[in-house]
């Protein structure tokens, strides 16, 4: 199997694209969440998520919540990583936005 220049350049060009969208993915969570409304949305994506309590059932239904956990770390992955400052305001359930 032969490489050529054109299948080089292709897929740098794709990484390129893959780190532009996610550079812009990170750039909206950041905006986002630094509003009230943002805060607030974010905050029930990780409760419903079930971040901020034991997921264990005992039966196969923890396998169902696990599943939505995972999904929400997604997205706290990437509030902590570009904005640190509000996780404690995200930690703090009872505050009121």
């Amino acid at each position: 199997m032969t490489h050529n220049a054109a299948s080089k350049q292709d897929e740098a060009e794709r990484q390129e694209d893959i780190k532009r969208e996610r550079q812009q993915e990170l750039d909206d969570v950041k905006k986002v969440i630094k509003t009230p409304a943002g805060l607030r949305l974010f905050r029930r994506l990780f409760e419903a998520g079930h971040m901020f309590r034991t997921t264990y059932t005992g039966n196969s239904q923890g396998y169902f919540l696990e599943g939505h956990r995972n999904f929400a770390l997604m997205f706290f992955q990437d509030v902590v990583e570009v904005a640190p400052e509000v996780v404690p305001e995200l930690l703090n359930r009872d505050e009121e936005n």
